[in-house]
Parts: C-alpha cells; structure tokens; sequence
C-alpha cells in the first residue's frame, strides 16, 4: 500500500509541489518560534528550591528632613530592626521572619559577586578561585532564614535548620558551590576562604534556589552575622504566615494594629509586600515577563498561520480528488481504507518536508545558535553559563525536542486537514461522488 501512495504522491508532483513548499516554510517558521518558548518553559520549570507563598516583606522608610542628619540617625536602625523582628515573632499569625544585609530579593540590588576557593595551604598561584553569587543574613534564635523560605537541607531532604548565633566566620553553600568546590555537599565543618582571604566555616548546604525567575542555579553563598551592622546600605526583614493563617485578614491586622505601633526615630513602617509580587515586580522590571509573552505570542501566532495555510492547503487536496474516492469506493474499497489513503498520504509529505527543512533549520542554528530569551537581561542578573545536565542547554536533546513538537503539530494539522474532508466524502454514495 505504500508504495502505492508514493507512486501516487509522484504521479500528482506538480499538485503537491506547492504544498511541498508550503510545509517546509511553515515547518521552519513555526520551529523558530518554539524554540525561545521552549527555553523559558524550562527554565520557569526548575524547582526554585524554596516556597515563595505566603512569605512577606515589611516595606519601611527613613524619613529625613534635614540630610545632614542622617549619618547620625543611622546609629538607631539596627535597634529599629531589632525591635521589630522582635515584634514580629510575637505574633500569633507569623511562623517565622528573618533578616538579610543588603538585601534579598529575587533580584537584589544589594546583590555581589565574589570568589571563593578552599586553600589547604595552597600558594595563591594554585588557589582555583569560584564564582558566587553573595548574600548575607543575619543568623540568630529571631532571624531564620532557611525555615523561613523553606530551604531544603540536601542531606535531609527536609528544611534546613539554622545554627544558633552561626557568627561571622559561618557560611551556607547551595549544593551547586558545594559541588564547584569540593566535588561533593558533605562538607559541613569544612573551611573555605574569600578574595580577603577570611577564613569561614561550613555550616550546612542547601538545594540550589532559583532566586531569579527563567534562570538556571547559580553557586551561592550565605555569610552569617549574629547582628545587625548599623552601616549596611540596605537591609530587609521578611516572614512567613502560618499555614492556617488568613492572608487578607493579616494584612488588614498589620495594617491597622500593628504599623503605627512600631517606629524608631526616622524609621516608619510603610506596609507589606507578598515575595510573590516581589518576583513579579523584578520579572517585569527586567522583561522577563514580555518576553515570555512575546515568545507564547510569536509561537500562538505560527501555529495559528500554520494552521490555516497547512490544514487548507491538505482540505482543498483532499476535496479536489473526490473522484478518485468515488472510483476507490465503487472498487469495493472500504470507507476506512480510502480515508487512511489520504491521511498517509499526508504524514508522507509531512516527514519529507521534515527531511528537508531540518538541514536548513540546523544550518540556521549551527551559524545563529539556539534562541537564547533572555540573553538581553543584565549579565549580573542572568546566568552566562548555561548548565549541560539539562536537556535544554544540550544541543542535541534540545533539537530533538523542538523538533518533535513541531514535527507533532504540523502533523496533526495535516491529519485533520485530510481526515476531515475524506470521511465526509466516504459517506456519500460512489456514484454521487463520481458525478461530483
């Protein structure tokens, strides 16, 4: 039978040859647009390694009339912060809070960079120096970073519980810092050191967070302070709402009971914002939500074309041989065995189409490189190394995949274009379909 439908694609080539054409550009047109929406799918489906719901940041200000003062005023915030991180856990609603230094937000402009690197008495010229991504808590029994975003201790599996008083010299590593520089995460108690050569202890490690949102893991390290510095330029202070408490509720409580209660010199409290917003915020800020938007827009928008030109091209071929139905059927074909004629036919010049558009599409890729969505973004902000463990980031894998989803889509199109028509005409007697 397949050769049949070969001989039968080949007998009507000058007929097919348009839509020949049309399936390759359309085949290519609509690879291109999924493939950035492929890379952000995957990304925004990483396990971010903590959980942003119901976790909150206390928004404050300094109001400072006269600026000269205000070096002055600094003396006071710690004891404002001190004050109402004690406040917090006090109430019934709050699970826990904690404090970071120079903040910690999914894109943080307290944010650094630094290097990091284990020296067994190493020269400086043999020290292999790593990358990380910075932040600093305040690590103490009223400041609980990790239950407070429930951060997962990777030799539990369970939430991280925080040392008392960790102390200046203490640090956490995510498994991927971890992994960078000691090649395995059962390092607790082991000792690296800092670019000033600081000496810090080991205190636990933590899956990798996806701190930015559509990035990939980047090495982190958590610097503990038992206090407050009263120089840091920003500090933040967030908590996490008891499971069973009513978020909207809460905030109207805070709002009316427990602001104006709480102030300290210049400090005020200006209200709460949700982490979930705060992610939102910092997706649009740096056009990651647009981007993902375009991208579901431009691959809506090429299967939307796809649709109309493939799935009309494959209906108006299918009706055009009614004839050939009516001649099959009157044959003693049965109805089934005509219409799956048609849709043979159809995968047939889809796969063919496949054969050829791919060498053009890795063509395309080999000189231009996959669709990289966020390439744009701050470097600061967006990770330039891409991690090879995901299928994403392989070259192969990744256009495999792409090209299967398409390959997926352009069919069904094609299927339905064929199928549709072709049952509709089997229905009606031979004879009609002769005379049509």
């Amino acid at each position: 039978m397949i050769t049949k439908i070969i001989h039968q694609i080949w007998n009507e080539r000058k007929q097919n040859a348009w839509l020949f054409l049309e399936l390759i550009v359309a085949i290519i047109f609509l690879w291109l647009a999924i493939d950035p929406l492929f890379t952000l799918v995957c990304r925004g489906n990483l396990p971010k390694g903590y959980t942003p719901e119901k976790v909150y940041r206390v928004k404050y200000e300094a109001f400072v009339t006269d600026p000269s003062s205000y070096q002055a005023s600094e003396n006071n915030k710690a004891e404002f912060l001190a004050q109402l991180t004690n406040a917090l856990n006090s109430l019934p609603e709050i699970e826990c809070c904690f404090m970071s230094q120079a903040g910690l937000e999914p894109n943080p402009a307290g944010y650094s960079s630094t290097m990091v690197a284990v020296t067994d008495d190493k020269p400086d010229s043999l020290i292999d120096w790593k990358n990380a991504r910075v932040y600093n808590i305040v690590a103490n029994e009223k400041s609980r970073f990790f239950e407070t975003v429930r951060a997962i201790d990777v030799k539990t599996g369970k939430v991280l519980q925080q040392a008392d008083y960790a102390g200046k010299d203490g640090a956490y590593l995510s498994r991927r810092q971890a992994m960078a520089l000691f090649g395995t995460t059962d390092v607790v108690g082991k000792k690296f050191i800092n670019v000033h050569h600081d000496s810090f202890t080991i205190l636990g490690v933590f899956e990798d967070l996806q701190m930015i949102s559509y990035d990939e893991y980047t090495p982190i390290v958590l610097y503990c302070n038992n206090n407050v510095d009263k120089h840091t330029f920003r500090d933040e202070i967030y908590f996490r709402l008891k499971d069973s408490a009513d978020e909207d509720e809460f905030k109207k409580k805070f709002e009316n009971e427990f602001m104006p209660k709480y102030s300290h010199g210049i400090y005020h409290i200006m209200g709460l914002e949700s982490y979930m917003d705060c992610i939102e915020e910092y997706d649009k800020q740096y056009n990651i939500t647009n981007k993902y938007r375009l991208y579901t827009g431009l691959s809506g928008f090429a299967l939307f074309c796809a649709f109309m030109g493939v799935f009309s091209a494959f209906w108006i071929r299918t009706n055009s041989r009614r004839r050939d139905i009516g001649i099959m059927r009157s044959m003693g074909a049965t109805a089934s065995s005509a219409v799956r004629q048609f849709v043979t036919e159809a995968m047939i010049l889809v796969t063919v189409a496949f054969v050829v558009s791919m060498p053009l599409i890795a063509h395309y890729i080999y000189v231009e490189g996959f669709a990289e969505p966020l390439a744009k973004v701050p470097t600061w902000v967006h990770n330039e190394t891409p991690d090879q463990s995901y299928l994403h980031n392989r070259a192969l894998p990744h256009f495999a995949i792409v090209t299967a989803i398409a390959y997926l889509l352009i069919s069904a199109i094609a299927i339905a274009g064929s199928l549709l028509p072709a049952v509709r005409i089997t229905r009606s007697l031979p004879a009609d379909a002769l005379r049509e």
